[in-house]
């Protein structure tokens, strides 16, 4: 068994299904209204302890109902969370909005500071995952005692990390070379950085190292109108192929394909 600390948010989603696309000055019927956990800290998190590893969870979350809920679903699912924090206050949702395609916008609420992740001691693992934008240095210099360091991609301005890999998706970085997106992320994670990762939807999965460029070929596609926390899910599913040994091309075809089937079974049950 590997000790995984994953760092990353847990949230409430709010996802109204709309019945037709966004559009300007347009009256918008929506079919359906969920809520339900979401987060790169709950998909990751909850994927690599299904997979038998034991996972550390840092995070933080509100001292209300929703906040306690969550707690408790968390240790259901066999992650510790020792390292959550619970803050005074009350747990606002995050809204998505689902256009039919599977297009989607979210809507975080404003004028929310979020804390940054903290732990109270320092930590260590066999291995990292990260899904955030500010660390306190704490952590960054715990992260640099791990040996296998995953980041997702942030898109907004972040603390540096160490990092060996950072995973995104292609659609965040429209236009641009895979050569230039790499010189992002090896900002963000410094001289570590040997892979960057680049998911597209149903299309190849990008491998590069900053010089070599190889392509993954997902085993099996699904089409399904919701693919939220698919990207997380994949994250996880990769970084334990990752400690069971596989190359990056097996744990990125592994990856694909179980997540595809995680998608599939979510639109049977739900």
């Amino acid at each position: 068994m590997s000790t995984v600390i994953v760092i990353g948010h847990v949230n409430y989603d709010q996802v109204w299904s709309l019945s037709s696309p966004l559009a300007s000055g347009a009256r918008i019927v929506y079919s359906g209204r969920s809520v339900r956990l979401g987060g790169g800290g709950f998909h990751t998190g909850t994927q690599l302890a299904r997979l038998g590893n034991q996972v550390r969870l840092i995070s933080n979350l509100m001292d209300d109902d929703h906040g306690r809920a969550a707690l408790a679903k968390l240790q259901a699912s066999g992650i510790d969370t020792g390292y959550v924090t619970l803050w005074a206050g009350e747990t606002r949702f995050t809204e998505i909005l689902l256009e039919p395609n599977g297009e989607r916008t979210i809507l975080n609420p404003g004028g929310q500071m979020r804390p940054p992740f903290a732990a109270p001691e320092p930590v260590s693992g066999d291995a990292a995952y990260l899904n955030a934008l500010v660390l306190d240095a704490g952590l960054v210099a715990s992260l640099r005692t791990i040996p296998l360091v995953i980041s997702q991609f942030p898109l907004r301005s972040a603390s540096p990390r160490p990092a060996d890999i950072v995973i995104g998706s292609r659609a965040d970085f429209p236009g641009e070379d895979t050569r230039a997106i790499w010189e992002r992320a090896a900002v963000i994670a410094g001289p570590r950085l040997k892979t960057l990762v680049l998911t597209d939807g149903t299309r190849p999965i990008s491998l590069y190292d900053g010089k070599v460029l190889n392509h993954v070929t997902p085993l099996k596609q699904v089409s399904v109108p919701d693919t939220i926390g698919a990207g997380d899910c994949f994250t996880g599913i990769f970084l334990h192929g990752l400690l069971q040994g596989l190359s990056l091309e097996l744990s990125a075809e592994q990856a694909s394909q179980q997540t595809a089937e995680w998608l599939s079974e979510r639109f049977r049950t739900g």
